[in-house]
């Protein structure tokens, strides 16, 4: 019976996302989704390095769901938005006041696949414990991701070498927009067609201006970053066409720095976010530990996605 509630449980959590869902034509973007092409047919954990912001989880998902565990479930885990004495009881379970034993979240990804995000931000010591419990679970595929290759942790031992060798049997890169720049015009029309698609709103497109505007920038917080913009242009559009006007690029016009000591320009910033600190933290360019001392600071709840 509790097989059967913890299958039934697991079911719910599918790959939101296909390969085919990734947009690009540049060399680097297409050597990456081939590579991942190839990478999903067999069971070998990997592991994806990229900036934040690269379309991490979003590669992890089109993975999954090409894979032969696409009827499995797809678990996630972030390291990096779970505090640190947490982290035990989301990946190994516990049990509650009654004695009732809860799954974490290894065990709900049996014959599935569990992405761990930020997998570099893990302590050193709950990744030995990691590596145990994962060799304990065999019908379990690991997809990490780490925003600093975790090879590079392994000389000041702030990364555990035996967990390094158990998810690294593949290593697939994301680019960076700004190493992609021309495939700009082709992610923002389909970042415009998924909004009109979410929303019962009209289908809008950029001017040529306003492209030029995108196409001018560097992305430090890449695609995320560009997705955040094009969301606060879609909604601030009268019509059918974004102009410049409608845009706001970090560090530009609209909120500039004034939001670190205005609270009533952060909040603004706050609520054309959906209240997601990810993406808020890409439209600002600011890392997510800054912004929580700034939610902290306005008083405002964390909504860690």
């Amino acid at each position: 019976e509790e097989l059967k509630t913890l299958v039934a449980y697991a079911s719910q959590y599918k790959a939101r996302y296909s390969l085919s869902s990734l947009v690009g034509e540049s060399p680097r973007f297409l050597a990456m989704k081939d590579k991942a092409a190839r990478t999903a047919k067999h069971l070998n954990n990997l592991l994806i390095v990229g900036e934040p912001g690269t379309g991490e989880q979003r590669l992890a998902h089109g993975i999954h769901q090409a894979s032969n565990r696409a009827a499995g479930p797809l678990i996630t885990i972030r390291c990096g938005d779970t505090p640190p004495e947490l982290l035990p009881q989301e990946l190994f379970g516990q049990k509650n006041s009654a004695g009732t034993a809860i799954p974490g979240k290894i065990e709900l990804a049996r014959g599935g696949t569990i992405f761990i995000d930020e997998i570099d931000k893990i302590p050193f010591a709950l990744g030995e414990s990691l590596l145990a419990a994962l060799k304990q679970e065999e019908d379990v595929r690991v997809i990490a991701a780490a925003d600093i290759d975790p090879k590079k942790l392994l000389a000041k031992q702030l990364f555990s070498e035996s967990l390094y060798n158990a998810i690294s049997h593949t290593v697939i890169r994301t680019p960076s927009l700004r190493h992609r720049q021309v495939d700009i015009p082709l992610i923002a029309c389909d970042i415009l067609k998924e909004l009109a698609e979410q929303h019962p709103m009209e289908k809008k497109k950029l001017t040529p201006e306003a492209m030029d505007m995108l196409l001018s920038y560097d992305w430090p917080g890449n695609v995320k970053q560009l997705q955040g913009v094009l969301e606060q242009g879609f909604f601030r559009a009268h019509g059918c066409l974004i102009q410049p006007s409608d845009l706001v690029l970090p560090g530009g016009t609209g909120w500039g720095k004034a939001w670190k000591k205005d609270r009533n320009v952060f909040l603004e910033a706050w609520k054309a976010c959906g209240g997601n600190v990810s993406r808020l933290a890409a439209n600002l360019a600011v890392s997510r530990v800054t912004l929580y001392r700034y939610l902290e600071k306005y008083g405002l709840e964390k909504n860690r996605k």
